[in-house]
């Protein structure tokens, strides 16, 4: 582990941008891949949304390898999403299930600003009630739960990767993910500037282009759910490729704070070629 200067946090941006350059479509699919992925677990009331989080660690390893892969010069290929899952599963289920109780707690802690009403909406949908929306009450909470979720993201920031690449165990994992990102807080804050500059655009332009689709579609007499939803499906590459982005972006920050010995060459994840 090493302190990097604040400007680096520049470069992790930069460095994320120019992996997801290389091969942009594939980026795209498999984070599309992933995203659906988890949309027909938590199709499954409870059970999936638990199985989509203890399984996080291992799916944030195998986008960790997606990169390792693309700075190499080789392919993106599907089975490449679950490449997490192959080293120190273990430890990697251990990490999924902390986390789990980590959100938890953390919607826990929320409740002490608006009686529950946000961990209502978080877990089972429930809107809030007019008196709770205007009482700032849960506005409070989402604060809250901000300050308490701070201190889990320092944590996990790195844990995924420490355990499956380095073989720690969970707990040396979050360690020493923590003290890594709160030593280089300054490039820490360089680069949460840099992702709000690049997301803000990213933002404004969805809404663009998804309220043009939606307001000037060819069928208008579409209702207006499916109009907006036709509208919100226009403008999802771009979230995907902005996903894509932040995710190469964690590998370049890992790699900078936590660089490999050196002449270690980043072994292929891809399966082997066909012998003709």
């Amino acid at each position: 582990m090493r302190i990097v200067p604040a400007r680096n946090g520049w470069q992790w941006l930069m460095t994320g941008l120019r992996l997801f350059g290389r091969s942009p479509l594939a980026w795209i699919a498999m984070v599309l891949f992933y995203w659906s992925l988890m949309m027909f677990a938590n199709a499954v009331p409870w059970i999936g949304s638990i199985v989509g989080t203890v399984l996080l660690p291992a799916f944030s390893v195998s986008f960790m390898v997606m990169a390792r892969e693309v700075e190499a010069g080789r392919r993106l290929v599907p089975p490449l999403l679950f490449a997490g899952f192959t080293r120190n599963r273990r430890e990697l289920l251990i990490l999924g299930a902390l986390y789990l109780a980590a959100l938890v707690m953390t919607l826990a802690v929320s409740m002490l600003a608006d009686g529950g009403a946000l961990a209502r909406y978080m877990l089972f949908g429930e809107a809030p009630s007019a008196e709770e929306a205007r009482s700032g009450a849960i506005a409070w909470a989402g604060t809250l739960a901000m300050l308490a979720y701070a201190p889990v993201l320092m944590a996990y920031w790195f844990a995924p990767v420490l355990a499956a690449w380095e073989d720690m165990s969970a707990a040396k994992s979050l360690f020493f993910s923590f003290f890594a990102t709160w030593r280089n807080w300054r490039a820490f804050l360089v680069y949460g500037a840099a992702v709000s500059l690049l997301v803000l655009p990213v933002l404004l332009f969805f809404l663009v282009i998804a309220g043009a689709v939606a307001g000037f579609g060819v069928d208008t007499d579409l209702p207006d759910q499916r109009r907006l939803a036709t509208g919100m499906l226009a403008g999802a590459p771009l979230f995907l490729a902005l996903a894509a982005v932040l995710i190469a972006s964690f590998y370049a920050s890992y790699r900078d704070i936590f660089p490999p010995p050196s002449g270690e060459s980043a072994p292929s994840e891809s399966p082997p070629p066909s012998q003709s």
